[in-house]
């Protein structure tokens, strides 16, 4: 943990640097910047920690807090959370994180790569490019069309262009197997400079596979999912993980920075439909538990409260921190923030076989996952009570008036029902799972959304958001924005 504190405490002055060589650029010409007190150059390993730094701030900030509420993961409760509960959202809203992602994440990647490339550095050059990756597949499948190609190159493009979302879906593809084709032609003596996330080879080759399953997932491509997710993350020793400690404003876990210290009362779970799905007393008729499935410790890690009046469901923030008692729950100060995981691609592994049309191994993807799980799987240990939680599922289980299908699915839809499910409680607390609800269903659900497949209930009206909104920093600024930007409830590219 001590080499994250430091890291945490060094990387302000780095990423000022890249903020300034961003936002500046148009508003400094002809001006002189010289200050001998100032650095005007990092090394490589110092640029990839200030990446790095950045990106796990964009991926577990304000954006996967919106979404978890538009997923009905998280319930916005006061102030502007109400009405971002409720589906009111306008540009400015995204700002930060808009800023961050260009600014703060893609530029120096970008830089990353110039220098990596400079000093024949594969290893490094494939961690960016991942990265990179990883970044812009989640913008591209939040925000639809964006500024790639011509992105943080502001001498000659002032007002990049909106690239089509596919376009930068199959942009990021060549750029995988670019990454991949440099770790394997590393030379000797090369290393992953500056990365704090501990990979090697092995490592940094399977992420990239699972973040090209994912892409591939999005795009409906099944056969090719299912043979990247293959060579992907095989056990969650390979996840990309934000590790977090005990100091705010240095190593905090975001969210609980956010929902005690910073904006405490803001937003929980009241009426988190991810809560009454898992909490084994709340009697619903979607709730997971069953005769080979008990969520009890999975819900006692992520949630607090039993969902009555007086003891409403809430977000387990319990820890060394918080009352010095409790074992740390998901969202506690100490509390990991996993990014690219082995749920993730154990997952895809099981949808893909299913929709190519192998429902024996689909199931028994689905239950290897299982086996993970009832091993104490993503838990912290001090939460987990025994083994059985999870038991092997049988084919007889999704048959119709099973406890896997209490109505008249057929096998597979009833198969595919349950992965969604479990893809919704895995992923909980990521953007992956808003992202997840807009992909279009299997079989007799292949006219809904996901969304519809979970059975949701909308906050308000009877749609969800299907994106997010053009950060208004950029309709300003960039002649390019288009015009009208796209509203919450227009659908995605990808997921027509």
């Amino acid at each position: 943990m001590k080499k994250y504190t430091k890291l945490f405490q060094r990387v302000t002055l780095i990423l000022l640097v890249s903020v300034i060589i961003t936002s500046c650029e148009k508003f400094a010409e002809g001006v002189s910047e010289y200050d001998p007190t100032l650095p005007t150059n990092a090394s490589l390993g110092q640029v990839i920690n200030s990446a790095e730094v950045a990106y796990i701030g964009f991926v577990e900030g304000e954006l996967a807090r919106i979404a978890g509420m538009w997923s009905d993961q998280f319930t916005g409760m006061d102030r502007q959370y109400v009405t971002l509960n409720n589906y009111t959202s306008t540009a400015p809203d995204y700002d930060n994180a808009w800023s961050n992602l260009y600014a703060g994440v893609l530029k120096p990647w970008r830089i990353a790569e110039q220098k990596a490339t400079q000093v024949n550095n594969r290893r490094a050059l494939a961690l960016a490019q991942i990265l990179e990756a990883h970044t812009m597949i989640t913008a591209a499948s939040l925000f639809g069309d964006i500024p790639y190609s011509q992105a943080n190159n502001l001498t000659e493009y002032p007002n990049p262009v909106f690239d089509e979302q596919k376009s930068v879906y199959a942009n990021l593809l060549t750029l995988l197997d670019q990454a991949i084709a440099n770790i394997e032609g590393a030379s000797a003596g090369t290393n992953y400079d500056g990365d704090i996330f501990g990979g090697d080879d092995d490592y940094w080759t399977a992420v990239a596979n699972t973040v090209k399953a994912k892409i591939h997932l999005h795009l409906g491509e099944f056969q090719k999912a299912h043979d990247a997710a293959a060579l992907g993350i095989q056990d969650d020793g390979g996840d990309v993980v934000a590790q977090h400690g005990p100091s705010y404003q240095v190593d905090f876990n975001i969210y609980y920075s956010f929902l005690v210290y910073d904006r405490a009362g803001y937003m929980g779970a009241r009426d988190s439909y991810a809560a009454r799905m898992l909490d084994p007393n709340s009697g619903v008729a979607f709730n997971k538990n069953n005769a080979k499935t008990d969520e009890s410790d999975r819900f006692s890690y992520i949630f607090l409260g039993d969902g009555s009046e007086d003891d409403p469901y809430d977000l387990n923030v319990l820890g060394s921190d918080y009352d010095g008692e409790s074992p740390d729950g998901m969202f506690s100060n100490l509390a990991p923030f996993r990014i690219i995981t082995y749920r993730e691609n154990q997952l895809i592994l099981a949808e893909s076989s299913l929709r190519l049309g192998d429902f024996d191994s689909a199931l028994d993807e689905l239950n290897d996952y299982r086996a993970y799980l009832d091993g104490g799987g993503y838990l912290n240990p001090d939460f987990v009570t025994g083994a059985g939680h999870y038991q092997a599922f049988v084919d007889a289980d999704f048959d119709a008036g099973q406890i896997e299908n209490p109505g008249t699915l057929s096998r597979e839809d009833a198969l595919y029902a349950e992965i969604i499910e479990e893809r919704y409680v895995s992923l909980l607390g990521t953007m992956d799972v808003f992202v997840d609800l807009h992909r279009k269903g299997f079989g007799s659900f292949s006219g809904k959304q996901n969304w519809e497949v979970l059975g949701l209930t909308p906050n308000v009206g009877s749609n969800i958001p299907q994106r997010f909104l053009i950060a208004q920093v950029e309709v300003n600024s960039n002649t390019s924005t288009p015009r009208p930007s796209p509203g919450l409830f227009d659908v995605l590219a990808v997921f027509e």
